[in-house]
């Protein structure tokens, strides 16, 4: 009975190409590994792995072919009992042939840390700070009446007379419901809706 070679634990022929074996390694290690097959494929994968260390190393295999050659062992038969090496076809109706690995717990975690802080960021924000005057009227602004008849703005939590309804170029006429008082600034006619 011949004797099983490394040649043939990886599918390939004596005189193949260090590129073709490394080929033929990764086919095979891919088709029976342990994690994809459970551990009834260690054992090949063992073998399949001791082949590599071998034939991957130019000066190991080398050796292997001179002792290969002395021992006249090379014999492109395998033995009836030993499972042979078939390539896996490529389905390309297949979902995937090479699932990518997906770090899910590491995604979970970022997950829970940003809900987490944006719960603390919710739980502690404070009121945002009312807008500061910038005496420049803009509709909507409350605004005090002077003495002088000027209009001028005030925050909304201070008392005031009145809010800014439009502001409209000296001599314009303002809108029904609104007085219309000089801008503080000198940029128009302020109408004012009176509280």
């Amino acid at each position: 009975m011949p004797q099983r070679t490394l040649y043939d634990v990886l599918g390939v022929a004596p005189d193949a190409a260090a590129s073709t074996i490394r080929q033929a390694y990764r086919r095979a290690a891919r088709a029976n590994h342990p994690d994809m097959h459970g551990e009834q494929s260690a054992a090949r994968m063992s073998e399949i792995n001791h082949a590599w260390t071998v034939l991957g190393d130019a000066a190991r295999r080398r050796e292997y072919d001179l002792q290969f050659e002395r021992a006249d062992l090379r014999s492109p038969t395998t033995a009836p009992d030993e499972p042979v090496f078939v390539e896996p076809r490529y389905n390309p109706l297949a979902r995937y042939q090479d699932p990518p690995r997906v770090p899910w717990k590491l995604m979970a975690w970022l997950a829970v840390a940003g809900a987490v802080f944006v719960l603390i960021g919710v739980a502690t924000a404070s009121d945002p700070a009312p807008p500061a005057v910038d005496n420049v009227l803009r509709e909507g602004d409350c605004v005090a009446i002077e003495p002088n008849g000027d209009a001028a703005e005030r925050l909304c939590t201070e008392p005031h007379d009145g809010t800014m309804v439009v502001m409209v170029q000296i001599g314009d006429r303002c809108p029904e419901g609104t007085e219309a008082h000089r801008d503080r600034q000198g940029l128009g006619t302020a109408c004012v809706r009176l509280d």
